[in-house]
This record gives structure tokens, sequence and C-alpha cells, in this order.
């Protein structure tokens, strides 16, 4: 079976439900910053760059009125993160409730937007199809299951407001021509800003803040304690934010009973089945369908890479250890490992990101299997940084789908990767304790095992596995539960 960091997944800067309450009471004519009257925006500045930004005049009764500055961006909640962030761009300590208030709103007919002007600063710009698609009155979204009911089949997508108007500076109100109202509080709206500033802000939230380490982690390995594990959410979570950033956490105080991989994954999520069944046993077997059942040296790799979604983390329990000599896990952080080569071999880093590898897993354990896939070694995100490393000598196919002439330079990429994972800087070697259990990323965190003698005593591990998808949406969870901010 096999077993050292990049930036913060997707998950942790993502809306984690929002705690601004949208309006979905009648829509009422209640008198507003601009008293119920239509306005369109006629003119924007000549010299904008981001019209989320820029300064423009409206007409409000036949009158010219100069757009508000420009805010620097929008956020994110829960609230006090809402208004911890806006108060920084805005130059104070603390945001003042009145620096959200919608002041005024313009139907921009050319464009087809809504743009609403902000007390604190700056002007937001809405597109039509956008509102209605998003409009949150108990017809168009069920508030239980936080879904739209509008279906794309039924959206008139070159729908244009009758009517707009601010209502009490809180929430912007849109009469349709069916006579459907929608109206959108002003913390929902700010958060779903159409802004550069704000785009460029969520595009960051979906990459991961990562740790990168080498041997050196030795001395400050992230560790958690396991019956805390199982009671205190705060520890669960900020465990899993260790696990995310640095992609690997050693565990203490796990009983050496069999079961607590599964009883850890139940507290997340749930464990992910493969072809070993629910969990494993890595104990030496006679016949064995995989080398990680005997006692022999395993090589840095990750596991299951001839799965097409490969488990994306990996546990494995120490139950019993040998007394002799070996049987430590090496492990590496192939994020690290990967930087390294890009920096001495570009050459090199660009035929692991570009050339597919043909990974095959053949055997019976659970069941018979057959497993193969395609991957490239060095997998690139659409910022072009280390997303997953998909490694494993004992699972590279000796097909190889390269012209002749490239299978030399192709070669000589991988030799130069392992030489760099295999460096004493860079390979963390960690003999485990009964009672000890390894949590890591299984797509970056590459491991491995020296070989040991089956004479020296039992070694007993119990493994399994758990996908990201369960463990980002365990973290969102209790952050939206305890209100944690970033």
């Amino acid at each position: 079976m096999a077993l050292s960091v990049h930036l913060l997944r997707p998950w942790q800067k993502l809306l984690v439900g929002s705690t601004a309450s949208v309006m979905t009471s009648k829509w009422s004519r209640c008198s507003s910053v601009l008293s119920g009257n239509r306005v369109r925006m006629v003119e924007k500045s000549p010299n904008s760059t981001d019209p989320e930004t820029s300064q423009g005049v409206c007409t409000i009764h036949g009158k010219q009125q100069q757009q508000a500055t420009p805010i620097s961006r929008a956020v994110f909640p829960p609230q006090a993160v809402f208004k911890r962030r806006f108060s920084a761009l805005c130059g104070s300590s603390e945001v003042q409730e009145g620096a959200l208030i919608m002041e005024k709103v313009c139907l921009n007919e050319a464009a087809r937007m809504v743009e609403v002007e902000w007390s604190g600063g700056g002007v937001s710009r809405f597109p039509y199809v956008w509102l209605r698609d998003n409009c949150q009155c108990p017809q168009c979204f069920n508030p239980d299951s936080r879904s739209r009911l509008v279906l794309m089949l039924d959206l008139d997508v070159n729908v244009s407001p009758v009517r707009v108007e601010v209502q009490g500076g809180s929430s912007l109100s849109v009469e349709w021509p069916d006579g459907h109202q929608s109206q959108y509080d002003r913390h929902w709206l700010r958060e779903r800003c159409f802004s550069t500033q704000a785009l460029s802000e969520r595009q960051r939230d979906w990459h991961r803040k990562t740790q990168l380490w080498g041997a050196d982690l030795a001395h400050n390995l992230p560790k958690a304690d396991f019956p805390a594990l199982l009671t205190d959410d705060r520890a669960l979570y900020d465990f899993l934010i260790r696990l995310d950033s640095v992609g690997l956490v050693l565990v203490q105080n796990v009983p050496c009973d069999v079961g607590q991989v599964e009883k850890l994954a139940n507290r997340v999520a749930f464990l992910k089945q493969t072809c070993f069944g629910k969990d494993f046993e890595v104990v030496t077997k006679m016949n064995p369908s995989d080398l990680a059942f005997t006692s022999v040296q395993l090589g840095l790799h990750m596991d299951l890479p001839s799965y097409n979604y490969t488990p994306g983390v990996q546990m494995l329990h120490c139950i019993e250890q040998t007394t002799g000599e070996g049987g430590d896990n090496s492990l590496v952080d192939g994020f690290n490992a990967a930087s390294q080569l890009k920096e001495e071999n570009p050459d090199a880093f660009r035929l692991l990101t570009t050339v597919k590898v043909n990974f095959n897993y053949v055997g019976t354990d659970h069941h018979k299997y057959f497993f193969r896939t395609r991957q490239n070694v060095i997998s690139l995100d659409d910022q072009g940084e280390v997303q997953s490393i998909t490694y494993m000598d004992l699972s590279r196919s000796s097909i190889l789908d390269l012209p002749a002439d490239l299978v030399q330079p192709f070669y000589d990429a991988l030799k130069a990767f392992n030489t760099i994972m295999y460096l004493p800087r860079n390979c963390l070697s960690l003999k485990m304790a009964a009672g000890e259990l390894i949590i890591f990323d299984n797509t970056r965190t590459l491991h491995g095992r020296s070989a040991y003698s089956p004479d020296s005593g039992t070694r007993h591990l119990q493994g399994g596995y758990m996908d990201w998808d369960e463990i980002y949406s365990r973290m969102r969870a209790i952050k939206a539960d305890l209100g944690i901010e970033d």
C-alpha cells in the first residue's frame, strides 16, 4: 500500500451558506432612495476600464447625477468576514452598516444590466438574465433545499425588467414583463458582484493554499489527537485544514484495534470502497495480489493510479509494528518535487505534464479486477499550478503511446523526477508506533516502505480511503456551524 504542500482547495473560501437573508415577502411599493422612479443609465466614463467600478452619470427626474467612487472588490459571507474585508478595503477599522446601503439603481438598457450604486462608493452591474434566473422568491427558489426551481428551458434569456427600485436601501426590487416580482438582498448581491476585482478574488478562492515541505517536516510534523477528533468539531476542522494544506497529518492515541480507520472516516463522512473492499489489512500474505502485502521494499508511489477517480486521501493505522529493522514509511511531497523539477529541468516538467501514461492494475482481492487509465504524471490546473501527482512504477504499463523518438526523452524526464523525489532533503522517514495513524493526500504525498523481516515480529496496518469532495463538504459545514472566519 502505498504513503511531505500548494493553494486552499476550492472549498476553503467559497460560500459556506449565506448569512444574508433574502427577502421573499410580498413586494410593496414603499418609499425608497429613488422613490420608486425608474432610472436609466445614459453615459459611462470614457476612461473606464472596469465596467463594474467605472464612474458614470445617472439621469434622475431629468437631472444628471455623478456616480459614486468605485469599490475595490466584492467579498464573501459570513457577515463578520464580509464587513471585515470591506472595512479593510475602505481604510476603516470597522465598516459601518451605511457603507452597504444601496443609494441608486439604474437600468442600463444598452448593456442589458441593472446598475446599483452603493453609499460606500462604487457601482455594481447585474445582467438582466442573471437576475431573472436567480430570483429568490418561493416560486423560483426552494430555500429548504437551496435549489433553483426555474428550468433553463423555461427561462426567457432576453427578458428585461419593466421597473426597478431600492427598498429601504437594503434590497433591490425588480418587476418583470409578466408581472413577476423579485427582491434581492444587498448582501446577497454584494457577494455575487461581477467586478473585475470580485472575479479575481473568487478565482483565487478556487486554489489551494499549500505549504511545501521536505525532510525537515519531521521537526514540525502536523499532529492530531484521535479522541479529540471524534468529539470536538473545531479540532476536526483544524485537523482537516492541516491535511489540506500540508497533505500529511500524524494522528496519535488511536486504539490498537481494527475499525478505527472507519471510525475516523465516519466522523468526516464515510470510507471510499475500492477493489480492496471497504478497508484493507496490510500484513504479509501468501501469493499476494499487491506487493504491499509482502515485506519487501516499496518504492515511492500513490495508491490506485489506475482508477479514473483515484482516492483523494489514504489512512494507514498501525495496530502492530515490527520490532526489528525496517518497516519505515517514506513520505515525499510530490508538489515540492514537481516544483523543483520545473525550476531545474523545464523540459522534463513539460513532458510529464503533457504525456499520458498508461496505468494498469489486475488481480483478485475483494473480487477480480482489471483497472486501467491514462494520466499525466504531473497534472496542472487552469492557472498552471500543480494539481495532482499520479505515479506508481508497479502499475505503469509497458504500453507507451508515444512516437519512438520521444521515448528516451520521456524516460529521462521520469528519471529526473524520481531523482528529485528520493533526495534526502525531500524524503521524510517515519516508523509508526502502534496506536498511530497517518493520513495523507493520495494525489500529492507519495509514500513507500523500507523492507523488513517477517521474522522480527508482526507488522499489521489497517488502511482505508476517503474522497476530497466529502472532506471539503464536512469542512464547509463545520465552518458554517461554528462561524469560523478565514
